[in-house]
């Protein structure tokens, strides 16, 4: 078994811990069962700007004819917009794979580690044990229970950056930000979106100013409902069907979309 000061599962955040501990002379196990980078560079922050980004600028042109300025897009290419994102993670996970090979004092075990232990950890039939042991694994998907998503196709902020092509219509549970960058992704794509947010504010992890201003700029490009929480959801002919319930009436409404949902 190999002892180290310091042992750092995930290398999103936790990289930054490694990379203090390395900094103060510390012997440290990196573990990560893959994909290197973590949630910002795979799945967060960076996919979802170089979406946003495009997006942006579709926006910019559909509204350049108040500045006198008389523009069109003649086509979206979707696919190739995925493509481009796709391809700066995969290089950004190389760059990451290039730093942890380069680091002296580093050791990487790339794998699924399990405790056996209170301070060893075994990945892939290697033991090794470290005096502070920091867990940065991130976090996963909340996917709400008992109103029928297990029974139909749905994607989540992962399985999204995995589409090649557009879908025609799109339901966003959740009115977080997550949400309201891929609303406007996906609107700006040219999808039909529908965001329906249990809390009667968009962003409400925001300043109150801030999320009133973008729910009044998004409503011009897609719908959005808040005070709405999804308690069923449903195939039908030709797509899905989910059933909207206000929080402060009790009343109910249904929304059909294709099968596509965040």
């Amino acid at each position: 078994m190999t002892n180290y000061d310091v042992m750092v599962i995930g290398s999103g955040a936790g990289a930054i811990v490694a990379e203090n501990a390395l900094a103060h002379g510390l012997s440290v196990a990196l573990v990560d069962k893959g994909p290197l980078g973590g949630t910002c560079l795979n799945l967060g922050c960076i996919p979802s700007k170089m979406l946003v980004y495009p997006a942006d600028r579709i926006v910019e042109i559909e509204q350049a004819k108040k500045f006198g300025i008389h523009a069109e897009i003649q086509d979206i290419d979707f696919s190739a917009i995925m493509e481009r994102m796709r391809m700066k993670v995969r290089q950004g996970e190389h760059q990451v794979r290039e730093s942890i090979r380069l680091s002296d004092s580093l050791d990487f075990y790339e794998g699924e580690g399990r405790f056996v232990g209170d301070s060893t950890l075994e990945v892939k039939g290697k033991k090794i044990s470290a005096k502070k042991i920091f867990i940065a694994a991130g976090a996963r998907p909340f996917i709400p229970e008992g109103i029928g998503l297990e029974d139909l196709g749905y994607l989540t902020n992962e399985s999204v950056l995995g589409l090649n092509e557009r879908p025609a219509s799109m339901i966003i549970i959740g009115g977080g930000y997550i949400a309201a960058e891929y609303g406007h992704f996906f609107a700006a794509m040219g999808t039909k979106v529908t965001v329906l947010q249990r809390n009667r504010r968009l962003l409400p992890q925001e300043e109150p100013e801030l999320g009133d201003l973008l729910l009044a700029e998004m409503r011009k490009r897609m719908d959005i409902l808040t005070g709405t929480e999804v308690v069923r959801v449903k195939t039908v002919v030709g797509g899905c069907l989910a059933t909207g319930k206000e929080t402060h009436s009790g009343k109910t409404k249904e929304f059909s979309r294709r099968p596509y949902w965040l």
